[in-house]
């Protein structure tokens, strides 16, 4: 297998893509009934990301074009490595993470794209470098993390999109 080759691991739910081999790659994706100002409010306001079942008990830092931030997940993972936020308001966001010399990235992308009233969410995690297959099989525990993430991201927006 090439170097830069993907190869599908696992077979792929309704919403939700995952690969394995020198990249783990993950997605997860909804349709959901409200705006898309309204979705990006919800993935990017930090300061409500605890209250919500986002998996995120603790974020310290904004999430704004070029800012870093340091999380605390639900499933008690603690991302103390910093997070470089990267966005393009109202359309993508992007996470990265890594270790130094390139021995392990994680990128997450959050894409909008609205769609006759409703929002388009797609959820990507990519996993890569050398260390990658030292992780183990971490494709299962991921992809949930991504499902319940884009759930509870649907839930959310729809809830307050019908309120406004």
């Amino acid at each position: 297998m090439k170097p830069d080759t993907i190869r599908p691991a696992l077979a792929a739910t309704e919403n939700l893509t995952v690969y394995s081999g020198l990249v783990d790659y993950f997605e997860s994706e909804a349709l959901i009934n409200a705006r898309a100002s309204t979705v990006w409010e919800v993935i990017t306001d930090a300061g409500n990301l605890t209250v919500w079942e986002s998996g995120i008990t603790a974020i310290d830092g904004e999430l704004r074009n070029g800012g870093t931030v340091r999380i605390k997940a639900s499933d008690g993972g603690v991302l103390r490595t910093r997070i470089r936020v990267q966005q393009m308001p109202g359309e993508v966001m992007t996470w990265t993470s890594g270790l130094p010399l390139g021995l392990l990235r994680r990128t997450r992308t959050f894409t909008l794209s609205p769609q006759a009233g409703l929002t388009h969410l797609t959820v990507k995690e990519e996993v890569s470098g050398p260390l990658v297959k030292f992780l183990g099989n971490t494709g299962p525990d991921t992809a949930q993390t991504l499902n319940d993430y884009v759930g509870a991201v649907t839930k959310r927006a729809e809830l307050i999109d019908r309120s406004s």
